[in-house]
């Protein structure tokens, strides 16, 4: 994998071959803990079954938006649309990048950058959403983390920490609520230029704010070749303060369909050893979990914790065909009509 921390590497890649991907990843865990937000820009949908079955198909052809929403650690609102063939804008002067009608800017002033989203969408299930969304933190220093390997995925970490504020309207799972959103945010840009099977076998990764320190992490089995790094960040200054290359997967457990992943995660450093326990399941699928999952963080002078998001992913999964009924129950294509299930408020929300 190629690292970096630099905003210019974020600028949009138009030359990607067929199989390739490319996302904006933000996700935020309000103050009180009680709402947590996760929104990703696709061009190339990686887990679309109308993509990757086609080795011709550009990923131009296949813009793609997730939108999940938790509250207490149970989905109240999700949609994932992919949208018809072009309808993916990056606009390279004003650092924008709109699809339908979601959207976002990026504006950098007195070494401060801040992401401003907009998210509107109405489903077909009758579930609503309208977002405004802002992410501000300092801009990172570009070489807080770097490393340049002949690679065919690129991770560009641009806010290991930001300041979220906005709000948020939905038509959710328990109906209409209005949602002042104040909170601690994340986000990256990857970029990939090959199947994401091809890439890697599996990946565990995740970020935990601490008061005063960040820790990002990602656990990469590639072919073979281990990819396990751990980031202490600290907040005050910008810097990694501890790289964590130790690493132990501990207590899997096997769903329904099948996928066998760690639930509890240690990492250690030089001066800090953490524990990570996956405890709760927001996203539950036959390739991919995601985590609001608990940190324990043991730096030789204190004990603290954190709540964060975590995530896996097993991606040879998606190419399995016996999968697909249930994927596209979830995603909606919007070049096609609704699947029936996302017709129905009661059955579209037994998916999430």
């Amino acid at each position: 994998m190629n690292i970096s921390s630099k905003l210019s590497d974020e600028r949009f890649d138009p030359e990607k071959p067929p199989g390739g991907y490319e996302w904006w990843y933000f996700d935020a865990i309000s103050l009180d803990k009680n709402w947590s937000v996760v929104i990703i820009f696709y061009e190339g949908n990686p887990f679309s079954p109308e993509y990757i079955q086609y080795s011709d198909h550009s990923p131009a052809d296949h813009p793609a938006i997730s939108v999940s929403l938790y509250h207490k650690g149970k989905c109240e609102y999700y949609s994932f649309q992919e949208y018809k063939s072009g309808k993916f804008h990056w606009n390279d002067e004003e650092q924008t990048v709109s699809l339908g009608t979601n959207f976002f800017r990026r504006e950098e002033a007195g070494g401060l950058v801040e992401y401003e989203l907009l998210i509107n969408q109405a489903l077909a299930s009758g579930h609503t959403i309208e977002a405004k969304l802002k992410f501000l933190s300092e801009t990172c220093d570009e070489d807080l983390i770097e490393e340049s390997e002949e690679e065919l995925h690129r991770w560009n970490l641009l806010q290991p920490r930001a300041k979220v504020t906005g709000s948020v309207n939905i038509n959710g799972r328990k109906g209409k609520r209005s949602i002042g959103f104040t909170g601690t945010g994340y986000h990256d840009h990857n970029v990939g230029y090959e199947p994401m099977k091809d890439s890697f076998d599996d990946w565990y990764w995740g970020r935990f704010h601490f008061k005063r320190s960040t820790l990002i992490y990602y656990l990469m089995n590639q072919d073979g070749k281990e990819q396990k790094k751990g980031w202490l960040i600290d907040q005050k200054e910008g810097k990694v303060i501890d790289l964590l290359e130790e690493h132990e997967l501990l207590d899997h457990q096997k769903t329904l369909l099948g996928l066998n992943s760690a639930r509890k995660l240690k990492l250690t450093g030089k001066q800090t050893e953490v524990s990570i326990q996956q405890s709760t399941i927001l996203d539950n699928g036959p390739f991919y979990q995601r985590f609001l999952s608990e940190c324990i963080m043991n730096n030789g002078s204190e004990i603290s914790s954190a709540t964060g998001i975590s995530e896996y992913i097993k991606p040879g999964r998606i190419y399995d065909e016996k999968y697909w009924w249930m994927i596209n129950m979830r995603l909606r294509y919007l070049a096609k009509k609704p699947h029936w299930v996302q017709r129905s408020k009661g059955f579209y929300e037994l998916t999430w």
